[in-house]
């Protein structure tokens, strides 16, 4: 049976983009396949300051200079949702909605998709004032006030960016303090245009003309309820797993994120998975670079074999 590849990388994320780059270098014969903008959720961040080289970096621009790197080395990309992996021993066949590929060994790093709150109408207000990415729409609440819900890194970086454009941010965290880096949290604490109320939840989505008009918040030390008028919602209170096209493999996973050993691999051969869609304990663009570049070694070194 000829195979159209010997490595298909699911998934452009940081880990994707250095698993091809690593395996195009070693001359194997490798596609990049994904349903979405290379760079995956790194595209969202407005400004990077831990990754090393870069003293201040751009998401988008991060994501961009990885793209253009396996571009020059000529790794093909493709766009296509895979909807499923057969595993048929000697080789693999990559299923999207549209077209059918087969490879020797796959490498999934199709990384993670933001959580969803849960509320009445959060579906129907996607777009309509609800946002996962300030970077995407904060221009479209230019001078008004908006309200982000979350207290790790992601969320006081976006709510930093939002600072700059909108009129006022307020931010609901459900803890009594934030998980965030120090260095951010000083910087929300000194400005101005931030507000937190720290203990409380987001209990209802006020709608007008269909569109958000505002939030319920619950205060769980206060007992108390309280309105928040805002034009918009940022929603980051972490993410879940894209995992849902690989129930064919059987391979093992933990709450849904794939278990791999130190060298990537999966408990199925030749097929190894690596970034923010494995069990592991951080989750960092430095760690899925990493990972990548580690799938890629694993899965040249069993090729050999």
């Amino acid at each position: 049976m000829i195979l159209n590849f010997d490595v298909i990388v699911i998934g452009s994320g940081p880990a994707g983009m250095t698993a091809a780059i690593y395996l195009k270098r070693a001359n194997v014969n490798v596609m990049m396949l994904d349903k979405n903008a290379p760079g995956g959720q790194i595209n969202r961040i407005a400004f990077i300051e831990n990754y090393p080289g870069f003293s201040n970096v751009a998401g988008s621009d991060l994501a961009y200079n990885m793209f253009m790197q396996t571009q020059e080395l000529g790794v093909p990309y493709k766009y296509g949702n895979v909807v499923s992996i057969k595993d048929e021993g000697d080789y693999k066949v990559v299923k999207t909605e549209q077209e059918e590929f087969t490879c020797k060994s796959v490498i999934i790093a199709t990384g993670r998709k933001p959580k969803e709150l849960g509320l009445e109408n959060e579906k129907k207000l996607i777009g309509r004032g609800i946002s996962w990415c300030a970077i995407c729409d904060a221009t479209l609440f230019k001078d008004k006030d908006v309200v982000v819900v979350g207290g790790g890194n992601c969320a006081l970086i976006e709510s930093l960016y939002l600072s700059d454009i909108v009129n006022s941010v307020t931010i609901v965290h459900r803890s009594s303090e934030f998980r965030a880096e120090k260095i951010m949290q000083d910087r929300i604490f000194s400005n101005p245009k931030i507000k937190v109320h720290f203990n409380s939840v987001v209990t209802k989505l006020n709608i007008a003309d269909n569109k958000l008009e505002g939030v319920q918040v619950f205060n769980k030390e206060e007992e108390k309820e309280s309105t928040i008028n805002a034009a918009g919602l940022f929603i980051f209170i972490g993410f879940e797993p894209s995992t849902e096209y690989v129930r064919d493999l059987n391979i093992a996973t933990d709450n849904n994120y794939i278990v791999v050993d130190n060298n990537m691999r999966t408990d199925t051969p030749g097929v190894y998975a690596c970034g923010d869609v494995i069990k592991k304990e951080l989750y960092q663009i430095t760690t899925s670079v990493a990972e990548g570049s580690i799938a890629a070694m694993s899965a040249v070194n069993d090729l050999k074999e």
